[in-house]
């Protein structure tokens, strides 16, 4: 994912948990059966993200017990519902036993996964999902994200203090759900002021200019809420010459790496780029006969430098530690774990870096 991305589409950054019923969660992949054809129809390769999607969806189709079990081929199409949609017809009249959609639209696909749905195709959407209840669908709880970095975030400060707040992406329904639910835990504690907010609108710049404006109006600050990036965050605060402060964000291998190194106490929320191999896993065990319920919430990716903080939400976040989870030598935009510890089947750095 690049640190300049317009969808939502966020990284991993630690063990993640899916959260179905035990007996779908507990079920593996037979390493005999038939073999499915499974095709993924992605609307956008435009960010790093979506590129780490596809390599670690394709690196975990080649290990068993996928290389036994399914032909994988990837489509993609350009980023409007038209293009993609015309992408599924044609997947379908192919003959593929399952489409996995990266979506370009919640709805405008509809139409198209309906017709393959009827076909007896198994359609399950992931990361950006669709509203078609033919779909199954495989989404980054939410939820967890704006409560856990809310708790730690008000936990860290002590419970009072001021704090600078950044929105997100003005109008994004992913970043007012995230807004409305910490806001709501931030309630909770009177002796917190929301001194200055900002739009980082999941960009460097925009989250550096943004936390830069609220720093010079402001003279005390004690934390930061945003949906954006550590490193721009702590550029804004060396440039103003002040003291970094606990800090909730989202973030990649360089951001997480810069927190760690600059003991900042802090918290890092993040997605996958390993949805897509949990909607191949999914597809799968539907082909394979299993009838599980259409909706899945994953939890994020949570890691902190400081795991003594409780986040509230029944997770423990794990620790940043540079060499495990943050990594000096690779790429600084590197989503990092990409499946979950408990996925059953294990990917390189290397491999998704084409090494």
């Amino acid at each position: 994912m690049k640190k300049t991305i317009t969808s939502f589409a966020f990284v991993l950054a630690a063990a993640m948990t899916v959260l179905v019923p035990a007996a779908w969660g507990q079920q593996g992949i037979a390493a005999t059966g038939k073999v499915y054809k499974i095709a993924l129809c992605n609307s956008y390769t435009g960010n790093d993200w979506r590129q780490e999607m596809e390599r670690t969806l394709q690196a975990v189709a080649s290990k068993p017990p996928y290389k036994n079990r399914c032909a994988l081929d990837i489509v993609n199409t350009e980023n409007t519902a038209e293009a993609q949609a015309a992408g599924i017809d044609a997947l379908a009249q192919k003959g593929y036993n399952a489409i996995l959609v990266d979506a370009s639209s919640a709805t405008a696909l509809n139409p198209a996964i309906e017709r393959a749905a009827k076909a007896g195709i198994v359609v399950v959407s992931f990361d950006q999902v669709v509203t078609s209840d033919q779909a199954w669908k495989v989404d980054t709880n939410l939820d967890i994200v704006a409560k856990a970095w809310a708790t730690f975030l008000a936990k860290a400060i002590g419970g009072k203090g001021n704090i600078a707040f950044d929105r997100g992406l003005p109008g994004a329904p992913i970043s007012e759900y995230i807004n409305k639910v910490a806001k709501g835990v931030l309630k909770g504690y009177p002796g917190i002021k929301i001194v200055g907010e900002f739009d980082g609108k999941y960009a460097e710049g925009e989250g550096q200019q943004g936390m830069a404006t609220v720093l010079a109006v402001n003279p005390k600050i004690d934390g930061i809420f945003s949906q954006n990036f550590a490193e721009p965050l702590i550029r804004a605060f060396n440039e103003a010459n002040r003291p970094l402060v606990p800090m909730v964000v989202f973030d990649t291998n360089g951001g997480m790496v810069a927190m760690t190194e600059n003991n900042v106490k802090g918290l890092v929320a993040n997605n996958i780029p390993g949805l897509g191999a949990i909607a191949l896993k999914l597809a799968v065990q539907i082909l394979d006969g299993a009838n599980p319920p259409k909706v899945y919430k994953v939890s994020p990716g949570l890691l902190a430098t400081d795991t003594s903080i409780d986040l509230g939400v029944g997770i423990k976040a794990e620790k940043l530690v540079i060499g495990k989870n943050c990594f000096k030598d690779l790429p600084t935009t590197m989503d990092w774990p990409v499946v979950p510890s408990d996925f059953g089947v294990t990917v390189s750095p290397q491999e998704i870096l084409g090494n």
